[in-house]
């Protein structure tokens, strides 16, 4: 996180002015010409050409020449933007350290008014072709740049979240900008980490949290071990793929959700509970 602090405060008002330009061209071309980056940030291509070189040697710009001459911006500039709009605009005040990283997402902790963390989306960069098969918001996007399709995947569990707190328990959504998305942080550990005294209790309230989200209209849609915290209670993390119920696979995501869980608890506690039955609880007086 110190990397991250020492480059977003080293931050020019040019460099800022390049990264947004090139952010803007990538909504139309995978790669940016010089030539186009000086006219959408007004700065003389001479100049655009240097502080480029200079973005280029601090890894946050890349530059190619094949098919033609032009950059684009690397995921840490793109998280720099992020961090740059939410610090104008009040959301965050101060940065933390990193908390985990995974295949599709950064996240690192932040400070307001409240503890909070800023989830950094990485969808499309490295494995597009597969995000692109199991997210629902890429389908009718057949040329969404990789910035675009992790501020795609932000939005929809901003909007996901939004929907569905407080009612259930998932994390207080606080803002997003491009392809982060800031919450307020939930004190627990993951349910893989945790050794709980009474997984009967957590097994029968992430068990509710489904029914809640589902009276909702909302299904998880990657459910398991590795997206619930446990603490004094329960919270559901990780919602950027989730799904409507009228969606055409929402039965068998719903399925495949709670199989998850009751897999764990079975395979960890011994809890056997029958699938069935689960799904027939949670659907009933439905509709």
């Amino acid at each position: 996180m110190i990397q991250l602090a020492e480059r977003f405060l080293s931050l020019r008002y040019e460099d800022v002015c390049i990264l947004k330009a090139i952010e803007a061209g990538m909504r139309r071309r995978e790669w940016v010409p010089l030539e186009e980056i000086s006219a959408i940030s007004g700065i003389p291509a001479s100049k655009a050409e240097y502080y480029l070189r200079l973005l280029s040697g601090r890894k946050l710009v890349s530059y190619t020449s094949v098919p033609y001459e032009g950059y684009q911006i690397e995921f840490a500039a793109y998280d720099l933007l992020a961090l740059h709009d939410l610090v104008r605009r009040g959301f965050v005040a101060s940065l933390g350290d990193r908390l985990g990283v995974g295949k599709e997402s950064v996240v690192h902790e932040a400070l307001n008014d409240i503890p909070l963390v800023i989830k950094f989306h990485r969808e499309g960069r490295t494995s597009f072709s597969r995000v692109r098969r199991v997210r629902d918001y890429l389908r009718d996007r057949p040329k969404v740049a990789w910035i675009y399709a992790s501020a795609l995947a932000a939005r929809t569990e901003f909007e996901v979240m939004r929907r569905l707190y407080p009612s259930v328990a998932v994390p207080k959504p606080v803002a997003r900008s491009r392809h982060a998305v800031v919450m307020e942080r939930v004190a627990g550990a993951l349910l893989t980490k945790a050794d709980l005294d009474d997984p009967a209790f957590y097994l029968n309230r992430i068990l509710e949290e489904i029914r809640k989200a589902y009276r909702l209209g909302v299904i998880h849609a990657d459910l398991s071990e590795y997206n619930v915290i446990v603490g004094d209670d329960i919270t559901i993390i990780d919602w950027p793929q989730a799904v409507g119920r009228d969606h055409e696979s929402a039965e068998e995501l719903l399925w495949r959700d709670v199989s998850n869980i009751l897999k764990y608890f079975k395979r960890r506690y011994k809890i056997d509970l029958e699938l069935e039955e689960v799904i027939r609880k949670i659907k009933v007086d439905d509709g």
